[in-house]
């Protein structure tokens, strides 16, 4: 078989790729390892497209003089985006803004010029009738390529969040993607909960068998790391003081509703009350949310004399996260629902013990190698608490477990099943 030649969408590294960590979602770490790892397949060959909004900017110019990104052909997808110029027109019509208003139609019939006359002159189309697959990472894919009825379209899906938990997570990229489904789009799910929350929410629009489940890994590779010195530098970094840094359970994660963490909080509260612990801290690494915020401070306000054992990190680099992970003496997530649940994998894989919740991805990910439990139980954390901080027997069989269940999850893993699945829709394609 000749190689196959993948379309695969950069949108997402000309978003995030140059905004360093601050910018860098899990979506955007899990394009980049599945890019990195398909390219090294002399089977494949991959070039990356863009949608016409980047074309002649400086981030695309930039992402191509780049050492790694020198080695891929670029292409313009030519497809621009009406969808967010149509909403700002209801938003501004609404709310009577008369210039905004005619601004945005103006937009819009530019976009329509460009997309009849633009369309003609800038079109690939040695690119699009040679492409066997279009792979897209997070982003719904353009129309022009939907039309295209002999690529085969890929997306990889991270969750179901905006359908399950609308009052969280609004997207409009959400809601375009799912406006894309139908029965001829493949897609690879990060989990097999994830998949089965598609299918419930969207079945009617997406073919099961053209669904496979191919499992994340960790961002980065971790490992077991006890350096105090390196710990109490790093610590330091985040304005942790050396009598704060004795022990600490840790999580790590955006600050939103759908984290838990206020719930959280008060677990940890009430546990150190009921044992007058005073040697233990929780920190909390990721960027707080803005509708969070008050949510938060209201419920560090009810920790009133222990709010000094409660320290928020801000956003951790990811240099930073393995020792972080490491030197806790557990590692608490009790998430509402997770796609898959990167963060508990993580901080099995870099040696410190796992206390999470027992719903969606999250089990299929720690497997009985994590103390998981309902993720509102106050009881059960506490008893889960109290098990890891009082027995040190325990949390090293629990380190030992999570070491072996992490083995499990490669992006090497990942890619081959992706890779083997492709392969075979090829080459059935090329049979017919």
């Amino acid at each position: 078989m000749n190689k196959i030649n993948i379309l695969f969408d950069a949108k997402i590294f000309l978003d995030s790729y140059f905004t360093a960590n601050l910018g860098r979602s899990g979506v955007f770490f899990v394009a980049w390892n599945i890019l990195q790892i398909m390219q090294k397949n002399n089977n494949i060959h991959i070039i990356l497209t863009y949608p016409a909004e980047y074309k002649n900017t400086i981030k695309l110019k930039r992402l191509k003089r780049d050492a790694f990104f020198l080695q891929f052909n670029f292409v313009c997808i030519l497809e621009y985006n009406e969808y967010s110029i149509i909403q700002n027109i209801e938003k501004y019509m609404n709310n009577k803004y008369y210039i905004k208003l005619f601004y945005n139609y103006f937009r819009l019939i530019i976009l329509y010029i460009k997309k009849t006359i633009y369309y003609k002159i800038y079109y690939n189309k040695k690119h699009f009738k040679n492409a066997h697959i279009y792979l897209s990472p997070y982003y719904p894919i353009p129309k022009n390529i939907i039309n295209q009825a002999h690529i085969k379209k890929f997306y990889i899906l991270h969750d179901a969040i905006s359908l399950i938990f609308p009052e969280y997570f609004i997207s409009s990229v959400h809601k375009q993607l799912i406006d894309t489904f139908n029965n001829e789009i493949y897609s690879f799910c990060v989990s097999q909960s994830c998949k089965d929350d598609f299918l419930k929410y969207c079945g009617d629009k997406l073919d099961s068998s053209k669904m496979f489940v191919t499992h994340n890994a960790t961002n980065q590779h971790y490992s077991p790391n006890y350096n105090k010195k390196e710990l109490l530098k790093i610590l330091k970094k985040y304005g942790i003081e050396h009598d704060q840094s004795d022990k600490y359970l840790f999580s790590l994660c955006s600050l939103e509703p759908r984290k838990n963490l206020s719930f959280t909080i008060i677990c940890f509260i009430k546990f150190i009350k009921k044992h007058n612990i005073h040697d233990l801290y929780f920190y909390l690494g990721g960027n707080i949310w803005k509708n969070f915020e008050f949510a938060l401070e209201k419920t560090l306000e009810y920790a009133g004399i222990f709010r000094q054992k409660i320290k928020l990190l801000g956003y951790i680099d990811d240099s930073d996260t393995n020792i972080l992970y490491s030197n806790s003496l557990f590692f608490i997530y009790l998430s509402q629902y997770e796609g898959f649940g990167m963060p508990p994998l993580e901080a099995m894989q870099a040696g410190t013990p796992v206390i999470t919740s027992n719903n969606s991805s999250l089990p299929e990910v720690v497997g009985d190698a994590a103390i998981s439990l309902t993720y509102n139980d106050e009881e059960a954390v506490i008893k889960a608490f109290e098990d890891f901080y009082f027995n040190e027997n325990l949390r090293k069989e629990y380190i030992k477990k999570g070491l072996e269940r992490a083995k499990m999850f490669s992006w090497e893993k990942c890619v081959g099943k992706m890779t083997e699945v492709i392969e075979g829709i090829v080459k059935c394609s090329e049979k017919n």
